[in-house]
Formats: C-alpha cells, sequence, structure tokens
C-alpha cells in the first residue's frame, strides 16, 4: 500500500486494473484516503453541458487531460458543493438533502436528512408542498474519525452555529451556540472552532453532554481578514488571517 499512496490519482486508478491484488490494495487506500501520502497535482472538477447529468469533468494538470466521471444519483450537475477534505466532496441536491461523494471511487454516503436539523426552515411552494430547505450561510467539512475508521461531518452554518453528524448517524446535533465561527478542526477527539476574533472553542463530541469551552479569547486587534486554521506537521495549530487590502486612489484637481 505505501507504494500505491505515493502515486497520483490516475495512475492509481491504472493500478488498480492490473490484477486482482492490486485491485483489493486500491480498493483499501480509497476507503482511507487520509492515508495518501503523495502531493497531488491540482485537478479541476466541473460539470459540462456537453456531458450527461450525471457526469463530472476531471481535468488533470499533470497530464493536460479530461477524465469523464460517471457518479450516482442525484445528477451532479444539479447539485451545490459546500465543502470538500480527504477526497470527498459534500454536496447538497435541489432539495438541500446532503450527501458525501467520493468522484474517484463512486461511492455515496447519505447524511442524515436536514430536516433533522433545528435551525432548518422549510421552503413551500403555491400548492403549500415543501420544495427544499433553508439554512443559510452554510460550510461543511469532513474529519476522519479514526476510532471507527469512518467520518465526522461539520456545519457552520446561520453566522454563529455549529452542527455535527457521524457517518451512520440518524440526526444532525446541534452544538451549544457561540458568535461568528470561520472555521474548524478536529483533533485528538475535540471540535477546535475558530471564530472572526481569533477566539477558540473547543467541544468533546465524545460527550453525553456536549458544552463549549472557551481556551483562548479575543486575541485579533484588527477586524478586517478572513482566518483560517491549519495543522502543521508538528501537531500544532495555527490561525492565518488573509487581509485584502482596497487602495482608494484620489485624483486631485
Amino acid at each position: 500500500m505505501d507504494i500505491f499512496a505515493l502515486l497520483e490519482i490516475p495512475d492509481l486508478k491504472r493500478a488498480g486494473s492490473v490484477c486482482s491484488s492490486w485491485c483489493s490494495v486500491y480498493t483499501s487506500l480509497c476507503s482511507r484516503l487520509e492515508l495518501y501520502k503523495r502531493p497531488q497535482t491540482p485537478c479541476l472538477l466541473y460539470t459540462s453541458e456537453s456531458a450527461a447529468d450525471n457526469v463530472a469533468c476531471l481535468y488533470s494538470l499533470a497530464e493536460k487531460r479530461v477524465y469523464n466521471l460517471t457518479l450516482p444519483d442525484p445528477p451532479i450537475c444539479s447539485r451545490y458543493l459546500i465543502g470538500s477534505s480527504h477526497g470527498w466532496l459534500i454536496t447538497a441536491d435541489e432539495r438541500s438533502e446532503l450527501h458525501l461523494l467520493n468522484p474517484i471511487t463512486c461511492q455515496q454516503i447519505a447524511l442524515p436528512s436536514v430536516i433533522t436539523n433545528e435551525r432548518v426552515k422549510p421552503v413551500f411552494d403555491d400548492a403549500g408542498t415543501i420544495k427544499e430547505y433553508e439554512l443559510w450561510d452554510i460550510r461543511a467539512y469532513i474529519f476522519p474519525h479514526p476510532s471507527t475508521r469512518s467520518y465526522i461531518v461539520v456545519l457552520i452554518h446561520s453566522g454563529s452555529q455549529l452542527s455535527f453528524a457521524r457517518v451512520g448517524d440518524c440526526k444532525w446535533t446541534l452544538l451549544p451556540r457561540g458568535n461568528d465561527y470561520e472555521d474548524c478542526i478536529y483533533m485528538d477527539g475535540l471540535l477546535y472552532a475558530f471564530t472572526s476574533f481569533g477566539q477558540i472553542d473547543t467541544f468533546d463530541l465524545h460527550s453525553p453532554t456536549i458544552t463549549r469551552n472557551r481556551i483562548i479569547g479575543d486575541m485579533k486587534t484588527y477586524t478586517q481578514g478572513r482566518l483560517y486554521v491549519l495543522q502543521a506537521p508538528s501537531g500544532d495549530l495555527l490561525q492565518v488571517c488573509y487581509i485584502r487590502l482596497i487602495w482608494q486612489q484620489k485624483t486631485l484637481c
């Protein structure tokens, strides 16, 4: 598996078709993409009017070649992409239902229905039938859950609300309310949530009663910028702030 984990994705798929033993290694690696070691050359994933509704196009910059990926329903062209990580896409269909989708293996996992999230509002058509659901300002994150060899999905929505679900859960779990969350990361059994003011809250997702624990207060002395979090090779967590300066040119007469 170590050798397979060093291949580019197109080469990995080709290797998996050589024989049954290689296919077994390929399947095992694809089920645990967090073990994949090779930094991938970026690819562009998109849909095209010239392709079928259930086909996504993957353009490889390394090979300068387009691969057509036939994906399971709902049609990929009708979905919204709200997050991606570890080889998975997190998509919302036309009724706002969420799925995990692996475009390489075509594996798809339905997440708990959005109606189990307390912050979701139904949207009705003229006949009074629910046509979709409303959950505004939503971002989704997926994190490996080593103890179960599965995944945890976390939503940041409604400006200051966090919800999570493990693969296989029947509903979303709403976490204690915070304020202005911009990013999050799951590490060592704790969910770390970062606010736009540099504050850090933690949540123990394994506790029978989940509480919000603020471990760092307001650290940010400026108000403009977008905060991101990343984990360094040493295991430390780093806050990265992207600041965009807008210069206004004035003409003096």
